[in-house]
């Protein structure tokens, strides 16, 4: 019997997992193969790779320093924000650290101590709790199935969280978007992060980000039918309105979650706790949720330190300080997200970096085109 099983090797799962590993007998579990090589066509997460300044300060006071190796230029210094219906631009100053997502995932992987178990490649099939503690239920990378019992479960398995689904059932779910993200060849030296609000596709956003001789151009649309098609208009729409794109090589689309009130945070109790995106820890109004994910591991961490009795309370009142953060990014949502009031202080130029082209004059998107 493992004493901690975590479920989900992301930022959240590996920080945990190191933190924890030599304290605790863990076992580390993920779909994606990270105990090999990348390969074309593995399973990759529809990110945009920056780390934003609070997960800059959660590295820093974890003391670690992200290695050359997982750094991605160019770096950027500034949001290229687009209101597309509206015919609006402007610039604003900004931090960013440019990552490669994968190898970011990777590296913090590498940091898990050699006694912490993994497996690599297994799929969670499901979750029983007895008398004798959770079971947890596997498909192996070879194929084959596995049952392993645990002291305590962490759930760090992302926005669909199938954790979170079968032991707390019942829980209020935060709305999903379907987010897809694609791989473009790079066709100009343009060194922004994009915000680009279209509301004809989405009540969200989309971004674009160079890196290297690519860049990444993606969206979250409301889940449901027809998200493949709004993605291809959403596409075309970036490519009128400025974004320069050159032939598309790759996408691939996965789910994130938009908490808009309280009862979406859902930390966990009792032999199931949850971190990260999985326990609805991540930013309703840009979606970042590495800041979030390496806190949420940090603050589940110091709470199992005494011991594992106790360590859901000691967790849920430590995390208290994150769900103020997503109640904070919540309210600045309801501000960015209306258009009257986005529009009015992109026109206002309240914050932006002067330049003689900060109003946009390329062609205006109709909300019936």
């Amino acid at each position: 019997m493992y004493d901690v099983a975590i479920i989900g090797a992301g930022p959240a799962g590996s920080t945990l997992a190191r933190l924890l590993g030599q304290q605790y007998r863990v076992l580390l579990v993920d779909r994606r193969r990270l105990d090999s090589p990348s390969r074309a066509g593995s399973l990759t997460k529809p990110c945009g790779g920056l780390l934003a300044p609070a997960a800059q300060a959660e590295l820093a006071r974890q003391g670690l320093g992200v290695p050359a190796r997982v750094i991605a230029g160019p770096q950027l210094f500034a949001v290229r924000t687009l209101d597309l219906v509206a015919n609006l631009e402007r610039l604003y100053q900004r931090f960013y650290v440019n990552v490669d997502r994968e190898a970011f995932d990777r590296w913090l992987v590498s940091l898990v101590p050699s006694r912490v178990a993994t497996g690599f490649g297994w799929s969670m099939t499901g979750l029983e709790r007895d008398t004798e503690g959770p079971m947890l239920h596997f498909l192996t990378s070879e194929g084959g199935h596995a049952g392993v019992r645990a002291r305590l479960v962490i759930g760090a398995d992302g926005a669909s969280s199938l954790v979170r689904k079968l032991a707390f059932p019942g829980a209020a779910q935060p709305r999903r978007y379907s987010a897809i993200q694609a791989t473009f060849a790079r066709s100009s030296e343009d060194a922004y992060y994009g915000a680009i609000f279209d509301a004809t596709l989405t009540d969200f956003y989309g971004w674009s980000i160079p890196k290297a001789e690519h860049v990444l151009l993606g969206a979250a649309f409301p889940a449901g039918t027809g998200v493949s098609a709004s993605f291809d208009t959403f596409v075309e729409h970036a490519r009128v309105s400025g974004i320069r794109l050159g032939d598309e090589i790759s996408r691939e689309s996965g789910m994130v979650s938009r908490p808009t009130n309280p009862w979406h945070l859902c930390p966990g109790a009792g032999e199931v706790l949850l971190a990260g995106e999985a326990a609805g820890f991540i930013s309703p109004s840009s979606a970042e949720g590495i800041s979030y994910a390496l806190r949420s591991a940090a603050l589940l961490a110091g709470a199992l330190e005494p011991g594992l009795q106790g360590a859901g309370s000691r967790y849920r009142a430590a995390a208290s300080t994150l769900a103020l953060r997503v109640g904070l990014k919540a309210a600045k949502a309801s501000a960015i997200y209306a258009s009257g009031t986005r529009r009015l202080i992109m026109r206002s130029g309240v914050g932006a970096i002067p330049s003689g082209e900060g109003m946009r004059s390329a062609p205006r998107l109709s909300p019936t085109r």
